[in-house]
């Protein structure tokens, strides 16, 4: 347990950005239903939200429909269709329909002094299409996404029934062909919470999320936002 709370603690030193002050603040509700079929394949379908606070005029509702394929307990590979709608009394409302590919490179190891739990890096290559409803205007966009992921189990070496457990992630974002125009362009992503399972089938993760994000509708200056996340997570 000493070992577990060292690696926690270090985690969140290095992952912590060294200059916390916020300009936003935001609240993400999401909901994840999971299906596996045979030993390769899962699909995942999810539902949620982001609302900016406390004066931020917008929000945003989302959906999401994910497949992945895993050939190797080290590999896998997904494909995924994310529906964007975002409500802004500030700018114009956005429609965005975001397919993308994503490779994951996991160490398929748990347990041991440190309870890592099958860390992953992955690469994802997005498309994203845009549609701005008052002004008509359309555009489409591509970026990569890097990221590093990883789970302690607290109490358990696996997620079984009563287990909490700490999340921890890093991810870039990188434009491909020029920014689109957003109020909030997403750049980087550092983010840490605690998980519990309830059972086989349910799970449910609080995080907080430090995100830099830049303003490429209207001008260019960079803002932080202190984000809290609840998600809820079933299995089927």
């Amino acid at each position: 347990m000493k070992s577990l709370l060292t690696t926690a603690i270090t985690a969140l030193l290095i992952l912590a950005p060294r200059q916390s002050a916020s300009q936003t603040s935001e609240v993400w509700l999401d909901y994840f239903a999971n299906w596996t079929y045979g030993p390769d394949w899962s699909f995942e379908g999810n539902a949620g939200i982001a609302k900016g606070l406390p004066d931020a005029q917008w929000l945003d509702a989302y959906l999401c429909a994910n497949a992945t394929y895993q050939p190797f307990n080290w590999f896998t590979t997904e494909g995924n269709l994310e529906g964007h709608y975002t409500f802004n009394t500030t700018t114009e409302d956005v429609l965005e329909v975001r397919p993308w590919l994503g490779f994951n490179f996991i160490w398929a190891k748990f347990g041991g002094p440190l309870h890592l739990f099958y860390p992953s890096i992955s690469l994802r290559l997005e498309e994203r299409y845009f549609w701005y409803q008052t002004s008509g205007a359309k555009e489409s966009k591509e970026r990569l996404r890097l990221r590093v992921f990883a789970r302690f189990p607290i109490n358990n070496e696996m997620l079984t029934e009563g287990t909490y457990y700490l999340l921890f992630l890093a991810e870039g974002y990188a434009p491909l062909d020029g920014e689109a125009r957003e109020v909030s362009a997403d750049k980087a992503r550092f983010q840490a919470g605690i998980g519990y399972v309830f059972g086989s089938e349910l799970r449910i993760e609080l995080q907080y999320l430090w995100m830099r994000t830049r303003n490429t509708k209207s001008n260019n200056f960079e803002t932080s936002s202190q984000i809290v996340w609840l998600a809820l997570r079933n299995f089927f």
